[in-house]
């Protein structure tokens, strides 16, 4: 008896452990609640059928769309404007000793080569900085200045240059003889899109890059090193810090550059969608409130997996919200 009972254990084990090998066929459906009246700014009511271990929910409004779940880019005519946005404070030194640059014809530096990347940038200043715009701004000692770019008449149209968008910052202090000034730099990228949200990049993003023209300064990727230095992300001062000194200290004008990794800027976030249910939650309805009247194709995401596998499937519907009078 006890022989058989231990093959009757083992059994039932085996059994359990190929059921826990099978993904359980998705058996969903869903339905719109009667009471629902399909106005902007009111609840819609989904009700469940069926059983499902996930469920994701694509409203089908923008950013928020089933068919741009894996879009990371858009094309560039749906580029309808860039602006640069740039703040930068001023303090001690008495000159202007900080120019800006953009253009779409630089290839980048390597990175990993800083006597290589020192020749490049030496021999692009010797050329006069050709195919690079120089921007216009004026120094506003201790206090921040707000500059933008790239609408209206400020500047160059920096959507010509979307699609290798590169941005250069040059310390350039005059005079070793005189205090040399410090900077606090943060700015952010602003990219209108036809079709899809506005993209906002970060300066921090831009993968940026310090290059000390100054033959004193044996590592010419100098920096985090204190006065005299290029400071990256100092907390509470900006994403770019160059570090003045007082005069004499160091017996020559520093010369120092940042540049950004050129990029093409129709890079997009790829739509989100919103987690109805999980493995962890019973659920046997979901509400959801349209902001502004439009059609919606809605989708739902559902799927069953176990430590093998997964099986999912989309169901989807198109509705039409009203404004509400």
């Amino acid at each position: 008896m006890k022989i058989r009972k231990i093959y009757f254990c083992a059994a039932a084990l085996l059994l359990v452990a190929c059921q826990h090998d099978i993904v359980r066929p998705i058996d969903f459906s869903f339905t719109l609640d009667p009471s629902n009246t399909y106005l902007a700014g009111e609840t819609l009511r989904f009700n469940f059928e069926g059983e499902a271990d996930n469920i994701l929910f694509y409203s089908g409004e923008t950013g928020h769309q089933y068919k741009y779940r894996d879009r990371y880019s858009v094309p560039m005519e749906q580029i309808e404007s860039v602006r640069l946005d740039v703040n930068i404070k001023a303090r001690y030194g008495d000159d202007q000793a900080l120019e800006i640059y953009v253009t779409d014809s630089f290839e980048g530096l390597k990175g990993n080569d800083a006597l290589s990347d020192r020749a490049t940038v030496k021999a692009m200043v010797e050329g006069g900085m050709q195919g690079w715009t120089k921007l216009e701004w004026t120094d506003q000692k201790e206090e921040w200045k707000a500059c933008s770019y790239g609408e209206g008449e400020n500047g160059p149209d920096l959507k010509a240059l979307a699609e290798n968008f590169c941005i250069a910052f040059h310390w350039c202090p005059p005079s070793a003889e005189r205090k040399q000034r410090t900077y606090y730099i943060n700015g952010s990228l602003h990219t209108e899109l036809d079709g899809t949200e506005p993209v906002d990049t970060d300066l921090k993003e831009l993968g940026l890059l310090s290059v000390m023209l100054n033959e004193e300064i044996e590592d010419p990727y100098h920096k985090n090193k204190g006065n005299g230095s290029i400071i990256f992300n100092q907390t509470n001062n900006g994403v770019i810090v160059f570090q003045g000194v007082d005069p004499y200290v160091l017996g020559y004008a520093l010369d120092g550059w940042v540049f950004s990794t050129p990029m093409p800027l129709n890079r997009v976030v790829n739509d989100k969608a919103v987690v109805v249910k999980n493995l962890q939650n019973y659920q046997r309805s979901f509400e959801y409130v349209f902001e502004e009247p439009g059609t919606y194709e809605v989708c739902f995401v559902v799927s069953n997996e176990n430590y093998m596998q997964s099986e999912s499937k989309v169901f989807s519907q198109r509705i039409t919200i009203l404004e509400k009078l």
